[in-house]
């Protein structure tokens, strides 16, 4: 598929709209269809656009495109492809892999990255209304990344924007409800935020905002009020001193270093000699967005404007488990911290050891000891407490006064360096493990979505291959049937020249006159009357020998030489292979030069009346310079003489 770089049909780049169209768009026919398809494609649209399309059974899609663009109004623009012939037309106009059809959607962001690579702009499927509500929660927050990226979010492109104070009443999933001063509802999005950043790390119940409001769209951006990477790192080192365990995000993990955030926008990269003792590869220690502690460092500078700035460095493999560990920041003014805090090997293990058993020591220690019997179903024997009797010596044994067993005195777990390490090694690898489980879910999804769209394809192609056999059985229907036709002309014409009835009389004495008025009459025949425009009989000339030469072949395949002439007078002798039409030349040799008059300069033209016959026919005429023909004789095969 070629990319189109020009304007669609029947639109310039100055034609086009500015402002994001605010009502749900139809495409009901091809051509509609493929003016959507080109204008996808034009490097300068200037909005995101979402594309739903309906399903073949019920008509309509599972989407709701109202819905879809109560909520990026402003932002992207909402079209609705339907099945059929449209959806076809929309298909063949796309990149492979980019179409949508048969209940499928999708966001086409601005630029044309996605026609190269189509994971830019994600497909999803709804079967049901169930479906549909997921899907549309996804498209919404495709249109919304696409619009910030494309800089439309808290601009202009936001009709009737305004900038206001409001309150947050709350967080639910991506959306923030807040309260304007006036009185009114908004959310604050996620994607018009920090996208890497949760909304409810963001944002809290009762925090002042401030930001642009899209009143049609009920939609507060605040982006404005976020800090930028400067101010992250200002408030970096205002809350964070050297040597303090602080938490940070894994943003990229490599075999040999690892990137860390202590706010989105101040990212420190840690190489292996910092981040475990051993030579391990990282990518088995640490997953992508998880929280982790480590130790500030004093930062090195960076050379910049004014001096530079001062970036922190930062350390793992110094942090105890037991440390404590500074809360993450906020990166709004009353806000919750942007990270939770990291999980601790206890928290995430109790007091189970690598045994499994809690409160035992690991198998080397446990091999020295007898296994206790287990307690029946009788009281507990009671423990002594510290301190309230003899202790017995190495090798004696203690016994009750009642002759029972001797009482079990719990025995102090040796302390082992090993096993901290090795708890720590375990919880990195649950983390890993989990984290790959993760993606092999996702991938689980979307390859489930592939199968899906694959499934439709086939379908659509299966349906397109049934009416292509279709059209294919009625054209060879009919070709059969015009050469029914044509076989009877034949044969009624053959008759009709034996037999000499129906021949048309001569009309004038004069045989250039009667040549003449028989090439007109054969235009009129064989010419339709809409093409007679395209093709209009010339002016031609009359070689001395020619009237001579048509005498002699019999009444029979006159009608033969004026088909011929007509088609040679109005261009089209070319396209008949059976004429066989070529240049002559002086002599028989495949090397000698083409035959041209000295006189005019005008070049010898042969052209196949009859073949597979016995002394065939031939027409011979010359082209003049100025393109104008001139019938020179008919001749046998053998006479090559013009």
């Amino acid at each position: 598929m070629t990319l189109r770089t020009s304007a669609p049909r029947g639109t310039r780049p100055a034609d086009r709209p500015r402002a994001v169209p605010t009502m749900v768009d139809h495409v009901r026919s091809a051509a509609q269809a493929e003016d959507l398809a080109a204008r996808l494609q034009h490097p300068d649209r200037t909005w995101p656009v979402v594309v739903v399309s309906t399903t073949r059974d019920r008509g309509r899609p599972c989407v709701d495109p109202a819905r879809v663009l109560d909520e990026v109004r402003g932002l992207a623009e909402v079209v609705v492809v339907h099945t059929g012939e449209p959806s076809w037309a929309f298909s063949h106009g796309m990149p492979p892999g980019t179409p949508v059809y048969g209940g499928a959607s999708r966001v086409y962001p601005v630029g044309v990255e996605w026609v190269h690579d189509p994971s830019r702009s994600t497909l999803w499927f709804a079967d049901d209304g169930a479906e549909g509500t997921r899907v549309h929660e996804l498209l919404v927050q495709d249109a919304l990344t696409a619009a910030v990226s494309a800089g439309l979010a808290g601009t202009a492109a936001a009709p009737g924007g305004s900038t206001t104070g409001a309150r947050v009443l709350g967080v639910v999933g991506t959306r923030a409800l807040v309260q304007t001063s006036a009185g009114a509802t908004a959310q604050v999005a996620q994607e018009l935020t920090l996208p890497i950043v949760p909304i409810d790390r963001l944002l809290a119940p009762r925090m002042r905002v401030r930001g642009v409001l899209d009143a049609g769209a009920r939609r507060l951006d605040v982006r404005g009020m976020l800090p930028d990477a400067a101010t992250q790192l200002a408030r970096v080192q205002e809350a964070y001193p050297p040597g303090a365990v602080v938490p940070a995000q894994v943003h990229e993990v490599a075999d040999d270093a690892v990137l860390l955030a202590l706010a989105p926008a101040v990212t420190v990269r840690v190489a292996r000699e910092r981040a475990t003792g051993g030579d391990d590869d990282l990518r088995d220690l640490f997953s992508v967005g998880e929280a982790v502690a480590a130790r500030l460092l004093p930062g090195h500078p960076v050379p910049g404007p004014g001096g530079g700035t001062i970036r922190p460095d930062l350390r793992l493999d110094d942090v105890a488990d037991t440390e404590p560990v500074r809360p993450a920041l906020s990166l709004l003014d009353d806000g919750p911290p942007w990270l939770p805090p990291p999980a601790s090997v206890h928290d995430s293990l109790g007091s189970t050891d690598s045994a499994g058993t809690p409160g035992e020591p690991p198998d080397e220690h446990r091999a020295t000891t007898p296994p206790r019997p287990l307690p029946g179903p009788g009281p507990r024997p009671a423990v002594p407490p510290r301190g309230s009797g003899p202790r017995p010596g190495p090798g004696s044994t203690s016994t009750p006064p009642d002759g029972g067993a001797p009482p079990v005195v719990a025995e102090p777990v040796p302390s082992n360096p090993v096993k901290k390490a090795l708890v720590n090694q375990l919880e990195l690898s649950v983390h890993e493990h989990r984290s790959r489980a993760d993606r092999a879910e996702h991938e689980a999804t979307e390859l489930r979505a592939t199968v899906r769209a694959l499934e439709l394809e086939v379908s659509g192609l299966r349906d397109l291959a049934r009416e292509q056999r279709d059209r294919l059985d009625r054209l060879h229907t009919t070709v059969e049937r015009y050469k029914s036709k044509i076989r009877s002309a034949r044969k009624d014409r053959a008759r009709t020249q034996d037999t000499g009835a129906g021949a048309p009389a001569r009309c004038f004495t004069d045989p250039e006159a009667q040549l003449r008025f028989d090439v007109l009459r054969t235009w009129v025949e064989i010419i339709g009357a809409a093409e007679k425009d395209r093709y209009p009989l010339p002016g031609f000339a009359v070689g001395p020998r020619f009237c001579e030469s048509l005498a002699d072949v019999g009444r029979g395949l006159e009608d033969k030489v004026h088909r011929a002439v007509v088609l040679v007078l109005v261009g089209r002798a070319p396209e008949v292979s059976g004429f066989e039409l070529h240049r002559l030349r002086r002599g028989d040799g495949g090397g000698s030069p083409y035959l041209v008059r000295e006189s005019d300069g005008a070049q010898a033209m042969r052209l196949s009346l009859q073949v597979s016959s016995p002394q065939a026919r031939r027409l011979h005429y010359w082209v003049l310079p100025g393109g104008d023909v001139e019938l020179s004789r008919v001749v046998l095969h053998d006479d090559i003489d013009p």
